[in-house]
């Protein structure tokens, strides 16, 4: 039996429950009925994960379709605690979570001028919680590496000087390139390493990691309500 179609498979049904999770949650928000779904035209958003449902549909019937029908039922078996690990730091980082927006997804069509501002007082604008989830994201890497990364203010929250349209793409390009990067570490670990201290002192692997997670999403829903307040144009 091929292990890789196993995993693969795995990985299609866990992503295909959350997208329709997602789905039937959104289409019951915006007032439509799970079950008319197919015969209502549906608005860019919802459109978008009804096309992803059906393409992860399509690719899982496809798999099952090439595998014996004796090892058919047991496709979603073989996923391994890393892979469940890197899922839920992609579903936090990218997208198609459960509870909403994702980092990456509240970041869209967010300008220079609304990420640098301060709509709340006394609240980190959206630039400074980006490079703050950026910096975190890379103490995880580091310390996956031997590196202790204990930061110091300045680096937990770096500070925003150029605030240009430039700057703002470089600061995000940065931010998906750190992410990636801890990914690949998260990737060669082993599942022995996940109860181990990252380092001496310091909480397990599998506590280091998840807290990115939890951390990831923290911020993502922080950024939420900053580019609402932004949008609406309030300053207090």
């Amino acid at each position: 039996m091929n292990l890789e179609i196993h995993e693969s498979g795995g990985w299609l049904e866990e992503r295909l429950r959350e997208v329709e999770d997602k789905f039937e949650r959104q289409l019951r928000e915006r007032g439509f009925d799970p079950a008319q779904a197919e015969l209502i035209a549906l608005p860019g958003p919802l459109a978008k994960i009804y096309a992803e449902r059906e393409k992860l549909r399509a690719d899982l019937d496809k798999l099952k379709a090439d595998l014996p029908r004796a090892t058919r039922s047991v496709v979603a078996k073989r996923m391994n605690e890393i892979e469940r690990i890197e899922v839920q730091l992609k579903l936090a980082f990218e997208g198609g979570a459960w509870h909403g927006p994702a980092v990456l997804e509240t970041l869209e069509g967010i300008t220079a001028k609304q990420a640098a501002a301060h709509p709340l007082a006394g609240v980190h604008s959206i630039w400074e919680l980006v490079v703050h989830i950026a910096a975190w994201e890379d103490a995880c890497r580091r310390r996956l590496g031997g590196d202790r990364a204990e930061l110091s203010t300045a680096e937990d929250w770096p500070p925003v000087t150029d605030t240009t349209e430039t700057a703002w793409v470089i600061t995000k390009a940065a931010l998906i390139e750190g992410h990636d990067k801890l990914r690949a570490a998260i990737a060669f670990l082993t599942a022995a390493r996940l109860d181990e201290p990252i380092l001496q002192n310091m909480p397990s692997v599998y506590i280091t990691i998840h807290g990115v997670i939890q951390h990831d999403l923290y911020h993502a829903g922080q950024i939420a309500i900053l580019k609402k307040n932004s949008l609406r144009g309030l300053t207090i």
